[in-house]
């Protein structure tokens, strides 16, 4: 199919994989040289989980499962990662890891960071959640994240603006990095960067990711 946006017309090829997890590992481990983000953004709120509702009943927050199965908060409501976005984070630690252990190199060189902004008035819960929701048995969200005081900014202003410092910070171009968010405004002005943006309206699923590898490899060959 085609994905039409300024000034541009993109064909994304087809991918057909048994299930979504392996697409993703299958496409990660690919022979054929396909173009690879050096790194990838993702929003927090509505993206990776679901915007919390606790309010009056927040912390203290109680991991269910130790954070495998999400927390909840002293009114009961429970937060967790969406399905996707526990594959995609432990999928992409896991291959950042084979590419370091491969190559001998720093867990960054040759491989995919991951990296982490929020527009929020809570940042503390926010890095209670990611201290505390696991992707598998062992890793939490910020086990997958490498050099975290430069890949994680949670504080007010333009999604724009905070993807502009990780590059800045990480030697990064814009170009070379895959954003994910569900507002359509922060996606366009990520997009102005020159970075290639994808838009999750009900939050980051498999096919935004198999969409934004598609959009990437496509605009690099």
């Amino acid at each position: 199919y085609t994905l039409k946006g300024a000034n541009m017309v993109i064909t994304v090829p087809s991918f057909s994989s048994p299930s979504p997890s392996t697409l993703l590992t299958n496409l990660l481990n690919s022979q054929n040289d396909i173009p690879l983000p050096k790194c990838i953004v993702f929003d927090l709120d509505n993206t990776l989980w679901n915007r919390p509702r606790f309010k009056k009943g927040g912390q203290p927050f109680t991991p269910i499962n130790d954070g495998l199965n999400g927390i909840h908060g002293t009114n009961g409501e429970i937060l967790d990662l969406f399905p996707a976005s526990r594959d995609t984070l432990r999928i992409l630690n896991d291959y950042r890891n084979s590419v370091s252990s491969n190559n001998d190199k720093e867990p960054s060189s040759g491989s995919i960071l991951i990296s982490l902004v929020s527009r929020t008035h809570r940042p503390q819960w926010s890095k209670e959640f990611i201290n505390t929701l696991k992707v598998d048995q062992t890793r939490t969200v910020a086990d997958c994240i490498v050099d975290p005081k430069n890949n994680i900014i949670i504080r007010d202003g333009s999604k724009k603006l905070h993807v502009k410092e990780i590059s800045q910070k990480m030697g990064i171009q814009p170009r070379d990095m895959l954003f994910f968010d569900d507002r359509k405004k922060d996606v366009m002005e990520v997009m102005e960067l020159g970075a290639v943006a994808v838009l999750c309206p009900y939050g980051l699923m498999m096919d935004d990711v198999e969409l934004g590898f598609s959009l990437y490899a496509n605009r690099m060959n």
